[in-house]
């Protein structure tokens, strides 16, 4: 285990230092995205360490300018907890580097156009003309029925899963291509937001960004979504009028994206599950803990906490307090949707499929294509099911070793 002591050089040169308000200050590793707020005096100390003074120096000096004694080791160590250092001395080699997604390594030079302010014209200008297309021809409106774009059941739900997973990739890229023009790297992960299995970019090092730096990297899925739903809607609509001529599977295909992309925007705007919208708005309001402050506070209304979320609750800043008093309703109104979708979508549909490719895999010749169908659908919908299941696992499993 490493240690420091107060005659230590802590390696803290690769961190970065903002100020987040009048006396308080963001410190962290944009590398790894590990991040704390700390008062102006830990700001202080941070920069003396990063300057080439020992421990005992850095705290000497911070006394002679504020005429208070500091405690730089047990600072020190609180970075070291955090992840923020690794316990190297600056006269140490230098760690690994953390692994990223090879999109972000992209030289922002490159990508930054595509986040320009005439690249965001053209975003927000993909919104508007299919909201356009769709007040023309209200008929172009999405309906669950898309996703069956064969009269075969089972390979339209493959192919929409298939094609679902490939516009998602697609959402994540155009995040960590944002984070690479501000020069942020990012990682790519399996998370869940309640019961649902999602694909997240992390882009933790934007917190060492301005506020007003962070909303295009936050907002860049959403606009691709916006892109590849125009996409999708334009070629109909010409259709519907009569100026193109497309296939009728063409035609079919073309519904089923436009579906699965206007769901997924949706989606983006539940800020409960902490998904894009909710980042946006966390910046927005200058929160830093928002989601768990809320429940939290939810929590303790209902059961007693233990002594580490109660002592969250009671050192949250007055901010996330104050936003959480209307965002907790938001929160509940999320929690109560949700469990209205599992009784009434997700738990009638799984039984229903999963059933369907029972009833298959017993009736069917072995091998035959129906009952390699039958296997597919059972796949898929298993994975539907028991992916959330797994991320909760494996997070809990990472958070016991962490605390090990």
């Amino acid at each position: 285990m490493i240690t420091l002591d107060a005659d230590s050089r802590p390696r803290v040169a690769h961190l970065v230092v903002r100020e987040e308000d009048t006396d308080e200050y963001v410190v962290g590793d944009p590398a790894t995205g590990n991040f704390v707020v700390v008062p102006e005096v830990g700001a202080r100390l941070v920069r003396l360490l990063a300057a080439g003074r020992t421990v005992a120096e850095a705290a000497d000096e911070v006394e002679r300018e504020t005429g208070e004694a500091v405690d730089a080791l047990d600072f020190v160590e609180v970075l070291l907890d955090a992840g923020i250092i690794d316990g190297r001395t600056a006269g140490e080699a230098a760690p690994a580097t953390a692994r990223h997604w090879s999109v972000s390594r992209i030289p922002a030079r490159v990508v930054r156009p595509l986040f320009g302010r005439a690249a965001w014209t053209g975003y927000v200008g993909c919104l508007v003309a299919t909201v356009a297309m769709f007040a023309a021809e209200p008929s172009l409106l999405p309906t669950y029925e898309d996703t069956f774009i064969f009269p075969d059941i089972v390979l339209s739900l493959l192919i929409t899963n298939v094609v679902v997973i490939v516009l998602t990739i697609v959402h994540e890229v155009w995040h960590a291509l944002a984070g690479a023009a501000v020069g942020v790297p990012s990682r790519l992960r399996v998370e869940r937001r309640g019961i649902f299995p999602v694909l997240e970019t992390d882009l933790s090092g934007l917190w060492a960004l301005p506020p007003e730096r962070r909303y295009g990297p936050f907002l860049a899925g959403m606009a691709i979504d916006c892109v590849l739903l125009f996409g999708a809607v334009a070629p109909r609509f010409a259709w519907s009028r009569g100026w193109i001529d497309l296939p009728p599977g063409m035609v079919r295909f073309l519904a089923m994206v436009v579906f699965s992309q206007a769901v997924k925007l949706a989606f983006q705007t539940l800020a409960y599950l902490r998904t894009d919208m909710y980042l946006v708005m966390a910046t927005a309001t200058g929160c830093r803990n928002l989601h768990q402050i809320t429940r939290l506070s939810l929590k303790r209304l209902v059961r007693r906490l233990d002594d580490g979320e109660a002592a969250i609750l009671r050192d949250a800043h007055a901010r996330d307090l104050r936003v959480s008093r209307w965002y907790r309703l938001l929160y509940v109104a999320g929690l109560v949707w949700m469990a209205w979708f599992v009784v009434h979508f997700l738990w009638p549909s799984a039984k229903v499929t999963l059933g369907w490719a029972a009833g298959v895999l017993v009736g069917a010749p072995f091998a035959s294509p129906y009952w390699w169908e039958g296997i597919a659908l059972l796949l898929f919908t298993s994975l539907n099911v028991l992916l959330p299941l797994g991320v909760v696992v494996r997070n809990r499993v990472r958070a016991r070793r962490a605390a090990a």
